[in-house]
């Protein structure tokens, strides 16, 4: 079981440094895809959608998330991901720190944020909101084991 603890220390741990930043939000991913990858309804989620290469650019900190995801799994890496041999379309998000904090601890929404102009995207608008869907999702089960368990 994921400590709620655990997530509400991460959460609050946004704040810090430029290091101690990116460690906090590896961590935060790590916890996601251990989430994603145990949860059936989230894997069931995830068939509905192509299979595709998630990047996040954090620009201000000069930080790289690649998220792929292979039918109903999600690996991440955050230096530059693998070879494509799989030859997956890649969808490109560009934030800074503040837009990316303020998207994980919930102060605006993700595509709110695109529409102000904090989030630009290379790559098809479909995907970006397939991308809005698995978020969403993502952080109701974020916030169910955040409040719920012991």
């Amino acid at each position: 079981m994921i400590d709620s603890n655990a997530i509400l220390m991460m959460l609050n741990s946004l704040d810090s440094s430029k290091s101690a930043l990116k460690s906090t939000i590896d961590k935060f991913i790590r916890l996601g895809i251990k989430i994603v990858n145990e949860t059936e309804e989230f894997q069931e989620e995830l068939e509905l959608y192509d299979d595709k290469i998630y990047h996040i650019y954090i620009k201000d900190i000069d930080y790289n998330i690649w998220l792929k995801k292979i039918g109903r799994l999600v690996a991440y890496n955050n230096s530059y991901y693998e070879e494509n041999s799989e030859e997956l379309d890649v969808i490109h998000f560009f934030v800074t720190k503040t837009t990316m904090k303020n998207v994980i601890t919930r102060k605006i929404q993700a595509d709110d944020a695109f529409m102000r102009g904090l989030i630009k995207i290379r790559g098809h608008l479909s995907d970006a909101m397939c991308a809005k869907n698995l978020l969403s999702l993502f952080f109701r089960y974020m916030d169910y084991i955040a409040y719920n368990s012991d």
